[in-house]
């Protein structure tokens, strides 16, 4: 089965929601698949996905940078010691001009790895959400599946497959913020995947993630891809709560394809997130 690790920075308690349009919902009762998403699939919306703040890509730049030095220096004493013997010096030349290359190698290796990282997202909250109801419905046609951590861990474990899922919850920072230093950016013993600008916060979001396996060797031909992770929808599915900004036909659609696919009935709802507001104003003429 699917080895699933739950990661600390996680409320196992808190709900979460998924909010999407038809078309995958109707992927996930049909497939029983969870769709995760490759970071670099993110470039038009958020280009920093993937990315850490400044601070630790100085961190980083000190740790490569003290092992370029010693190198530079080992070559400069090299080259004192062989005088003016060419053919020595021709392949110190050699050696020295690895070194930019070097420094585009990490740069590449590092951009390769966190842009193949997969993600499937979800909002944690303990009620719906009307900012999400509008981020991620189509036109006012959305849907949003309700679902808890034991129930993701139960619904993919239900399948034989190879594969580490991992969950943790998204820490929000300013990218620029010289304050901050790199141990306040790690969860879970994690950069990247769970780092994202402070702007996107209201997303307050869980992951599951997978990180890909790249041959440091071969990296110019690693393609970032999604990747469909089985889970049982049946396991999976708390709840399908219906936009509150949606009408007929598409109240009845979705009725009616959740009966096809024997969703329990009690646990398909319309949304009454703009209702009950008559309600409370009887309160004030109560006689």
């Amino acid at each position: 089965m699917a080895k699933v690790k739950v990661g600390e920075s996680v409320n196992v308690d808190t709900p979460l929601w998924r909010y999407m349009s038809l078309d995958k919902l109707i992927s996930l009762l049909e497939g029983n698949k969870l769709f995760f998403t490759p970071l670099e699939s993110y470039q038009n919306s958020d280009p920093f996905e993937g990315f850490m703040p400044k601070v630790v890509f100085e961190a980083y730049s000190n740790i490569f940078g003290s092992e370029v030095k010693e190198l530079e220096n080992a070559q400069e004493q090299l080259k004192v010691k062989i005088g003016n013997n060419q053919a020595l010096l021709n392949e110190l030349s050699k050696i020295k001009s690895v070194t930019p290359d070097f420094r585009e190698l990490i740069k590449q290796i590092f951009k390769t790895v966190t842009k193949g990282i997969t993600v499937n997202c979800w909002h944690a909250n303990s009620s719906e959400s009307e900012a999400m109801w509008k981020l991620y419905s189509d036109n006012g046609k959305g849907i949003a599946v309700k679902t808890s951590i034991s129930s993701l861990v139960n619904s993919i474990e239900k399948f034989d497959q190879d594969l580490l899922i991992q969950i943790g919850a998204v820490k929000y920072l300013d990218f620029h913020d010289d304050k901050i230093c790199p141990k306040d950016c790690v969860t879970d013993g994690y950069l990247s995947p769970l780092l994202k600008r402070s702007s996107f916060s209201h997303e307050n979001e869980v992951r599951l993630f997978t990180i890909p396996n790249i041959d440091p060797s071969n990296v110019n031909n690693f393609k970032a891809k999604p990747e469909f992770v089985q889970a049982l929808a049946m396991d999976l599915i708390e709840g399908i709560y219906i936009s509150p900004f949606a009408g007929e036909p598409f109240v009845s659609s979705i009725l009616a394809i959740c009966n096809k696919y024997s969703i329990p009935a009690q646990i398909v709802i319309k949304s009454e997130l703009l209702e009950g507001h008559e309600d409370l104003l009887d309160n004030m003429a109560k006689w």
